[in-house]
Formats: C-alpha cells, structure tokens, sequence
C-alpha cells in the first residue's frame, strides 16, 4: 500500500475503501489490527496505524460480517478460511484425475470409470471429500459396532470453507451417525432437500393415499456438482495443486483398498436414492431422517 492512498500490491489498482482482500484481483492485502482495530497491511511486521507488532484480530473480521446477506457473509467468510479442499481441485480439473490409457489408471478411474457420467462424476467428489477430511486428520472411519458399515466420527473441528462438499459433510460428525447417515444429510442440506404432502386421497375401493411433491431447491447431482465447482479455492499452482491433491486420494485407496471400493458403492447407492425420489417423491414417506 502507498502512503496517502490504498492501492493493491498485486495488481496496482486503487482502492477505495479497506478491505481484507482486493477487490480487483480478490488477493490478500489486509487485516484488522488486534490493537487499534484499523485495516493495515499484512506484509509488514507492524501496524501502520498504532505501530505495534501485527496481530491480525479474527473476531473483529467476523463481526464486520454483521448486516451482510447471510450468503454473502458466508461466501466472504469461506474466503479467508479457504482450503485447497480435494472436491474443489476435482472438480476444476475433473479430465486429469480419471486417466485412463489402456495400461495406467487414476483411482478415481479404476472406482468410478475413466468416462463418468454425472451420477458417477457427483459420487466420486463426495469420495474425494471424504479422503480429504480423512486425511487430512478432521475425520475418521471406523467400522461400525455391527460390523454392517462405517462410523463417521470427527476427530478435530472443521475450519476450512463451510460452502463444499467438505463443509457439508464435516458438519455431520459428532452426531453418532453412519457415514450412510452423514451422506444422507449432507446431500440433503445440499439439495434444500424438502417434500410437500397433501391431505391424503381417498382411492375407490383403497386406502387413503397422501399426495407428496418434491418441492427441494436443487436437483441432486445438480447440488453436488454445484456445490464443488463454485466452493471458494486459494490461489494455487495447477500442476502442484493436482499433485498434491492426488498423492492424498491414492494414500487413502491404498490405506484400504476394500475401504474405498466399499465407500464408492455406498456413495453411489445413497445417490440412486435420491434419484429415484426425484422420480417418486411418495419413497420419502417411507424413510425418516
């Protein structure tokens, strides 16, 4: 920043008010000053402002969030935690991670195939998300007491971007749930999951039948593709970023191979569901949250 005005130190423009991030380039230039509470520049080892030694004050950035729109402020919030989450990295260079050339495979490919439809391209992100919790040390899975299925269990507290695949799942651990059951939800509050069910009918010579609309925001494999192709990512290097994305997914697979090929079948069939309800949505009645 030039004394007597705000200008970005990545793209030279000017700015007019500050901010924590151009609003030009959309780089890191600022923090709130845990001391003084004034924007300053978060290259330097003092503040501008009050000279002290920089401590950037989180809370502060939090509380400027107050009277935006909620999904504004969590767009911005998800800004400054941002990861370079695995769903977010597939799904931008989604053709590179199912290779296929007739002697070598990614292990995406040999789960899902080399050419994935949809269904299997929205499977295959919930995968990689779970690898990356995984992974990266937010999740655990551990064989279920009736040796049936996965517990889904959190083993520290997410701080990445709440908006992906990995936000919607993280915040289903703790819950004593399945990871069937932490699907299940995820996609659910992924879709605006929601049904509308009119006073029951009488059939001529039946029962009474209720009438159920699938009144849900978004289509399922519509949310899941969504919700990892827009999550907010950090600046990164493309091959470097790819590398690293799949040296965590192919350390998962090879952790346990009979893991991995069981969470892809049970990924997929928790999407079949889903699918068959956009088709009848009556198949709500019959499954309870």
């Amino acid at each position: 920043m030039a004394e007597g005005g705000l200008v970005c130190r990545h793209c030279g423009r000017p700015i007019a008010v500050p901010a924590s991030r151009c609003p030009w380039c959309d780089r890191k230039i600022m923090v709130v000053c845990a001391h003084c509470k004034q924007y300053t520049e978060d290259d330097q080892p003092t503040c501008r402002h009050c000279g002290q030694p920089l401590v950037a004050d989180s809370r502060e950035e939090v509380r400027r969030l107050i009277g935006l729109r909620p999904e504004v402020a969590e767009l911005v919030a998800d800004q400054q935690r941002a990861q370079l989450v695995a769903s977010g990295v597939v799904a931008l260079y989604l053709p590179g991670f199912f290779f296929d050339d007739g002697q070598q495979r990614t292990v995406l490919a040999e789960l899902f195939g080399a050419s994935p439809d949809n269904r299997r391209k929205a499977a295959a992100l919930l995968f990689v998300a779970i690898a990356y919790l995984v992974e990266q040390g937010y999740c655990e899975l551990r064989p279920a007491s009736d040796a049936r299925g996965l517990d889904w269990l959190e083993t520290r507290p997410w701080d990445g971007q709440e908006l992906s695949l990995e936000g919607a799942l993280a915040a289903q651990t703790g819950l004593g749930l399945t990871v069937e059951q932490a699907l299940d939800r995820a996609v659910r509050r992924l879709m605006g999951f929601e049904v509308e069910v009119a006073r029951p009918r009488l059939l001529q010579g039946g029962p009474r039948v209720p009438t159920v609309r699938n009144v849900s925001l978004h289509e399922v494999l519509t949310a899941v593709l969504d919700a990892a192709r827009t999550v907010v990512l950090p600046e990164h290097e493309e091959r470097a970023a790819c590398a690293n994305t799949y040296r965590l997914l192919r350390a998962f697979v090879q952790a346990d191979p009979d893991r991995a090929r069981a969470l892809a079948e049970m990924i997929l069939d928790a999407l079949d569901w889903f699918l068959r309800f956009q088709e009848n949505p009556s198949l709500a009645l019959m499954r309870q949250e």
